[in-house]
């Protein structure tokens, strides 16, 4: 790599573009004095990134500017381009040719361009690290630079030897890892922070899992138990059909036979009545007035028997509502018992109530007059803090009066002696001294306020960095929260849609045949309706079995789904066909309060469904209680069935029905159907969070990307303000030390040595006068420390005691609480007890009214036995009175008579035979239908639990596994409301915590890497920087005995054991003279030396290219040849541009240029190398 060429346009005194083409070799640049030859330098330095304007002799940004000459404007912008030989990629770019170019506007604004593409000061910083190119590097040494480097300070000497050790970027890496390592502690935390809100969320969520997971083991054995349940009362059922069914056989067998009997017997009772037929002719006047006798004597016996049939089943019903009656009775003396002890156990509570009343206000005002005494603890031990810091200041005050009294002191001291010496030139420099004062006064304030105003602003920025990063980090951590809800709801809503979506919940039949896939079904009626939450219990309860009912289109697709039933043994389901169902709607027209309406009314769906709103719902009346159905109900003011808003229903009939069962299945699938819109919302309403804040989070992410680019060049600005503030401070500080000591030399004149021995007495009291302050002070603080100590003792007590009562406040609070809940309880209790009394009360008036009527009934129905007894007996004495006289005509009669009554008696007996066996028959035919629907409800519910692998139960285990099978239901009854979805939640929170675990791991790993990198970096520097050192060590002491003859030179490292603050100097020692630092050497020693440190660097590293400036001014023709000697050795490796006035230089040099200004124009002009060559041969032939 080389400098191939320098472009510089409106720089300083370059008003007109120059390019400056560079060979490699040795170029020498020539002109006389204020050409403009050191403003090439000064553009080199510039474009290399030279923030201090006075490194470059310029004032401010401005005075690099052309400033106009005659007949030519002032430019409004400078700028200069290095153009480099990159074919050897000693650079970091893929470019043969390099260009860098720095651009200044009149405004101020700078621009940096690699390749005349925009860059920033640091890229270019950073393509030279390490290259012993740059700002600060060793290859490019102005005017004057040799002796700085001379007088460096021992850190600025090791910079130097650091930029050729090449651990600049070492440097710049170990500052950007411990970037990386601080990010990697922040994700750490951040990680950290979420790992244990996720702990906290998967521990909270896994007794609900384990919960759940019970109640699904539960609930898998209930239906495994029961299962086998109904698989044994199936095998029974079936065993017991057959059994019936041989009896039913054997029964009607006997109907048969009885039958056949009855047949004959009557067929002889014809005969008799025929034989019978030849003596009533004989007898006719006598039959017919007896007939009419017989008829009334058979009519009543029939009556008699009735009535005896009536009488005792009225009896026997007298008898059930008595033991009801006693039933009612004790269930009431039970009930009026627990009243007591509930009211009992309310008053004892409502006693302890009011005594923690009491005790809590006791605490209250305890905790109240701590918590004063707390207060003014605190308040006294600030003050007094405030009081110890107030004297730390006074201490440090007196402090400061000391070591400024005695600054004070040693310069008067010093004065006496100065002032004498430097009389005669004081007061020639004193004018001219302090107008330069002044002027660099006023720069110096002029910069501190641009500082001000810069801090100010860079304050501010780094306010709203810190404020804008604390709600990136508090939307961040809002925008997981959301997420994770979202994505918890989200998940609950699938499962909740895809049950619904299943069907789930709904009775078998339903589901199959809404998955069956069969055109025109529409739907069930539950799903197809829409209406108010309030009147969910009253739907529910009015009608149970119909909101399962499946809306079809027309009878054909209902017969197409019952077959489909019927052929796959699915089981059953009930069909609302739009074209067969009938409206059944009636009107409710009396205007009474508390009446809501036709549920018909109040139930909305598709217009398409009116139809089936009006035959469902059109009969059902919604009112509030069941106080205003009853009234209804009693006046006759609707004749279909009145339901309340909590389910109770009265029927058309007066049949009322209520009470709370456990949450059915309807009642789940309106859960169901209410959480899943409640989550749709919720998830709705969380993506738009998410989406706001994600919003909101890029809005501040730019404003902060914004806001710390121009912290970086504040941060630039005010580094380069400091640094020329420093500058200005240091000329104002030698200045004015100057001028201070002027006068002194002037007033010494006046004034005599005893002055000044006044001022030294002066500052001598003025020193122990602070002592004495000192002490007094320290003495102070040491008292108010120990009052300090004492009271904070006393505070931590009064805290101590303020928890100890907090806690106990927090138990009896609670207690109290407690309490109060169990009062609010039990007074439900007795009000829903008093209520069941009242009913039972009621319940037992009702039967008793009933009792006395069935009296009342057997009395009347005894009254009419005996009456119609009576009068059987008289019209029987009638009838044997009046057949006396025909005795005779009637024995055969009677014996026909006696053989009919056989016979009748035979067929009574037939009859009844037959009626029981009858009854017998049809009996067993019902039993046989109880157990054929018996065998299909439990295939049904067979079929419902196909999936589930059954419980073998042995029939003599039947009743103890009944028993198991309640108790396992009520074991679920307990569980309360379970929370299934917990099992998969709990599985995706151990995922996320081990994955969080897991992301921890690996940046806890990260960080040991980082860290492991920035101490493998260190280990690197110092290597490399030891080495470095060693080297250019013994390259020092080399040079040193090359240059400048018998000379030992020497590279110190001071304070060693720390690295980062440690520096180096340089001793010499020369033929006879002891070993010393440079400091005390002479002004062409110091030259010398400097050289050879120059030279030692480039023997261990070259610069790729090195600017001198007139770096031989100060040597002789045998040195100045030594040096170029030197250069010539390196320019293998390294290219040389010296500026210099030097003919020894001019003739070393492989090429040459000059330049020349014409002071009336102003402009710098270069000289192409044949004009100077052309010059040089004449001055030559001319000596």
């Amino acid at each position: 790599m080389y400098l191939k060429a320098v472009e510089i346009n409106g720089f300083k005194s370059f008003g007109d573009k120059v390019y400056i083409d560079f060979n490699r070799g040795i170029t020498s640049i020539v002109g006389p004095n204020g050409s403009g030859k050191s403003n090439i330098l000064d553009a080199v330095l510039w474009v290399l990134g030279e923030q201090s304007y006075k490194n470059i002799r310029a004032k401010e940004s401005q005075d690099v500017i052309f400033s106009g000459g005659k007949e030519k404007k002032p430019a409004t912008k400078a700028e200069v381009s290095l153009i480099i030989d990159n074919t050897d990629r000693y650079l970091d770019l893929d470019n043969d040719t390099v260009k860098i170019t720095r651009r200044i506007h009149i405004s101020g604004e700078n621009e940096y361009l690699i390749n005349d593409t925009k860059s920033r000061l640091k890229e270019i910083g950073t393509l030279f690290l390490d290259t012993g190119i740059g700002k600060t590097a060793y290859s490019v040494i102005g005017q004057g630079k040799v002796e700085r480097i001379i007088n460096s300070s021992p850190k600025e000497i090791k910079s130097i030897i650091e930029e050729a050790a090449g651990i600049k970027k070492l440097q710049a890496n170990r500052i950007e890892a411990q970037k990386n390592l601080a990010n990697i502690e922040i994700n750490l935390d951040k990680v950290e922070f979420i790992l244990n809100e996720t702990r906290e969320n998967k521990n909270k969520i896994e007794k609900q899992a384990e919960l759940a997971q019970k109640y699904i083991d539960l609930r898998d054995e209930k239906s495994s138990l029961a299962k086998g349940i109904y698989i044994t009362e199936l095998e029974q059922k079936e065993k017991n059909l057959s059994e019936n069914e041989d009896i039913k056989e054997k029964y009607q067998t006997e109907c048969f036979d009885l039958q056949e009997k009855l047949n004959k017997t009557l067929e002889r009772l014809n005969t008799i009545d025929l034989e019978k037929e030849e003596v009533k002719k004989e007898k006719l006047l006598i039959d017919s007035r007896n007939k009419e006798l017989r008829n009334i004597i058979s009519e009543k016996e029939k009556e008699k028997a009735v009535t005896s049939e009536r009488l005792d089943n009225v009896k026997k019903e007298k008898l059930v509502k008595e033991e009801y009656i006693l039933h009612l009775d004790n269930k009431i003396e039970k009930k009026v018992e627990e009243i007591t002890e509930s009211k009992n156990k309310k008053d004892e509570i409502s006693k302890n109530i009011l005594e923690m009343a009491a005790a809590n206000k006791e605490f209250e005002n305890k905790i109240l007059n701590l918590e004063t005494i707390k207060t003014q603890k605190s308040d006294l031990i600030e003050n007094r803090n405030k009081k110890v810091r107030d004297l730390e200041l006074e201490k440090q005050l007196a402090s400061n009066e000391i070591e400024n009294n005695e600054k004070k002191l040693k310069s008067s001291q010093d004065e006496v002696e100065n002032f004498k010496k430097e009389l005669e030139e004081a007061n020639k420099k004193l004018l001219a001294n302090n107008e330069e004062k002044d002027l660099v006064h006023s720069q110096l304030e002029a910069r501190k306020e641009e500082l001000t105003k810069t801090e100010e602003r860079n304050e501010f920025l780094v306010n709203q960095l810190s404020e804008i990063s604390k709600s990136i980090n508090k939307l961040s951590q809002d925008i997981r929260e959301f997420e994770y809800q979202e994505k918890t709801s989200s998940g609950k809503l699938e499962a909740l849609v895809r049950m619904d979506e299943n069907n789930e919940g709904f009775f078998k039949g339903v589901k199959e045949v809404l998955n069956s896939g069969i055109n025109g079904i529409d739907g069930v009626l539950i799903s197809l309706i829409k209406f108010d939450e309030k009147f969910e219990k009253a739907v529910e309860a009015a009608i149970p079995g119909n909101l399962q009912d499946i809306i079809v289109e027309d009878k054909e697709v209902a017969k197409k789904c019952i077959a489909f039933l019927t052929e796959k043994k699915l089981g059953r389901a009930s069909f609302l066909a739009l074209d067969t169902i009938k409206p059944n709607r009636r009107e409710f027209k009396a205007n009474i309060n508390g009446v809501l309406g036709l549920a018909a009314d109040l139930i909305t769906a598709d217009k398409k469904y009116q139809k089936v709103i009006d035959f469902i719902f059109g009969g059902l009346l919604i009112v509030e209680n069941i106080d205003i159905a009853t009234d209804i109900l009693n006046k006759n003011l609707f004749s279909g069935n009145i339901v309340t808003l909590t389910g109770e229903l009265v029927s058309s009939r007066g049949r009322i029905t209520g009470g709370e069962n456990q949450k059915s299945t309807i009642n789940q699938i309106f859960e169901r159907k209410k959480e899943i819109k409640i989550l749709e919302e919720k998830v709705t309403n969380l993506k738009s969070k998410i989406t706001e804040g994600s919003k909101k989070r890029e809005d501040l992410s730019i404003r902060l990307e914004s806001y710390e680019n121009e912290v970086d060049k504040i941060d630039s600005l005010e580094d380069n303000i400091r640094k020329s503030i420093e500058l200005l401070k240091k000329d104002f500080e030698n200045l004015a030390e100057k001028s201070e000591k002027i006068s002194k030399d002037i007033r010494s004149i006046s004034f005599n040595i005893e002055d000044a021995e006044k001022y030294k007495t002066s500052y001598q009291d003025r020193i122990s006068s602070s002592f004495s302050t000192i002490e007094e002070t320290e003495k102070h603080i040491a008292s108010l420390k120990k009052d300090i100590e004492i009271d904070e003792n006393l505070l931590k007590q009064t805290i101590s005691e303020i928890d100890t009562l907090n806690k106990q406040f927090s138990d009896t609070r609670i207690l109290f609480l407690n309490n109060q809940s169990t009062i609010e309880q039990l007074e439900k209790d007795i009000h829903s007890k008093e209520i069941e009394n009242v009913e039972l009360q009621e319940e037992k008036e009702k039967n008793s009214k009933i009792v006395i009527e069935l009296s009342q009934n057997i009395q009347e129905l005894e009254t009419l036995e005996e009456e119609l007894q009576s009068q059987i007996e008289e019209h029987t004495k009638i009838y044997n009175s009046e057949n006396r006289d025909i005795e005779t005509l009637n024995e055969r009669e009677q014996n026909l008579s006696n053989e009919e009554r056989e016979l009748s008696k035979d067929k009574s007996k037939l009859e009844t035979d037959l009626l029981h066996a009858n009854d017998r028959f049809e009996k067993i035919v019902e039993v046989i239908e109880k157990i054929k629907t018996d065998i299909l409800n439990i295939n049904e519910k067979l079929n419902e639990l196909i999936e589930i692998t059954a419980q073998v139960i042995e029939v003599g285990k039947l009743k103890s596994s009944k028993e198991h099978l309640r108790s396992l239901e009520n074991k679920l009854n307990n569980f309360g409301d379970v929370n299934l979805l917990a099992i998969n939640e709990f599985k995706q929170l151990k995922e996320r915590y081990d994955y969080l675990a897991r992301e921890r791991d690996d940046v806890v790993k990260s960080r040991k890497q980082v860290m492991d990198l920035i101490q493998e970096i260190d280990e690197r520097i110092h290597e490399d920087f030891h080495t470095t050192y060693q080297n250019i060590n013994e390259n020092f002491n080399k040079m040193c005995d090359e240059t400048i003859r018998n000379t030992e030179g020497r590279l110190n490292i001071i304070n060693p054991e720390d690295f980062e603050n440690c520096g180096i100097e340089i001793f010499v020692k020369f033929k006879n003279k002891k070993k010393q630092p440079l400091s005390l050497l002479s002004g062409g020693e110091k030259s010398m030396v400097a050289i050879a440190f120059i030279m030692a660097i480039f023997m261990y590293k070259p610069s790729p290219f090195t600017f001198l400036d007139e770096i031989e001014a100060a040597l002789d023709e045998k040195n100045t040849k030594n040096l170029l000697g030197k250069l010539r050795d390196f320019t293998d490796k390294s290219q040389f541009i010296l500026i210099t006035h030097n003919k020894e230089t001019m003739k070393e040099s492989d090429s040459i240029f000059g330049v020349t200004m014409n002071k009336e124009i102003g402009i710098s002009k270069i000289v192409s190398p044949d004009k100077i060559t052309k010059i040089l041969s004449e001055n030559k032939e001319n000596n």
